[in-house]
C-alpha cells in the first residue's frame, strides 16, 4: 500500500469512562464544541461515542478526552461521521473564543508543519484539510452552529452525497484539465459561498 502506516505515537490518558457510559447532557458546552472543531477540520470518519473518554475535572466538571484519530485526513470527505452531532451541544453557537480559535487557523502552515517533521501529506489528504478548514471559518463567519457545519460534511445516507461532496465534485466538473491546485480550491470557496448562502437562508 502506497500510504501504509509504520506505527503510531500514543499515550495513556486517565479516564473514567467513555461517553457510551453517559448521557450526554452531563457534558459541558465547550467540551463538546472544541472537539467538534478537530472532528470538522480532520475530517474524522470514526467519531463515535466510544472513543470520546470522560474525568471529572479538578472543578467538577465533566472532561472530555477524545482518542482514537487513526482515520483522520482521508483522501475524500465520503465517511465522515460524528456522533456529537445528535447532541443537544452541537446546536448551540460557538463562544468568541472558539470562533477567534477557528479564524486563526492556517490550513498551509499546518501542512508545512507536518511536512517538517517528515510526514509527506498526500495531496488528497492536504486537499481535505484546506477544504475542511476552509469550510470551518466561513461556517462560524456566517454564525453557523457545530450542527449545521457538520451537517455538511456528513452523508444523511449512505447512497446521498453529502453537501461537501457535492461542493468538491461541482468544483471538479467546472476546472479544465491541468488547472491548478490554487484554481480548483478557489472554485470551491466561491461554491462554498453560494451553497452556504442557501443553507443560512433555510
Amino acid at each position: 500500500m502506497e500510504y501504509a502506516k509504520i506505527g503510531s505515537l500514543q499515550m495513556f490518558m486517565k479516564n473514567e469512562g467513555n461517553c457510551e457510559d453517559i448521557g450526554p447532557g452531563a457534558f459541558p458546552v465547550e467540551e463538546v464544541h472544541k472537539i467538534s472543531v478537530f472532528d470538522i477540520r480532520m475530517a474524522n470518519t470514526d467519531r463515535h461515542a466510544g472513543n470520546i473518554l470522560t474525568r471529572t475535572g479538578e472543578d467538577g466538571r465533566t472532561v472530555l478526552i477524545p482518542i482514537d484519530h487513526g482515520y483522520c485526513l482521508p483522501e475524500k470527505f465520503e465517511d465522515c461521521t460524528f456522533d456529537w452531532l445528535y447532541w443537544p451541544q452541537a446546536r448551540l453557537p460557538y463562544s468568541p473564543d472558539v470562533v477567534d480559535y477557528i479564524n486563526s487557523l492556517d490550513a498551509e502552515h499546518d501542512i508545512a508543519l507536518v511536512q517538517f517533521y517528515g510526514w509527506d501529506i498526500p495531496l488528497e489528504c492536504a486537499r481535505v484539510l484546506r477544504i475542511s478548514t476552509m469550510l470551518l471559518k466561513k461556517g462560524v463567519e456566517r454564525g453557523l452552529t457545530p450542527f449545521a457545519i457538520g451537517s455538511i460534511m456528513c452523508r444523511e445516507n449512505l447512497n446521498k452525497e453529502s453537501v461537501i461532496e457535492e461542493i468538491v465534485r461541482e468544483a471538479e466538473d467546472s476546472l479544465l484539465p491541468g488547472m491548478s491546485e490554487a484554481a480548483f480550491l478557489e472554485a470551491v470557496s466561491n461554491i462554498m459561498d453560494y451553497r452556504l448562502g442557501e443553507f443560512t437562508e433555510q
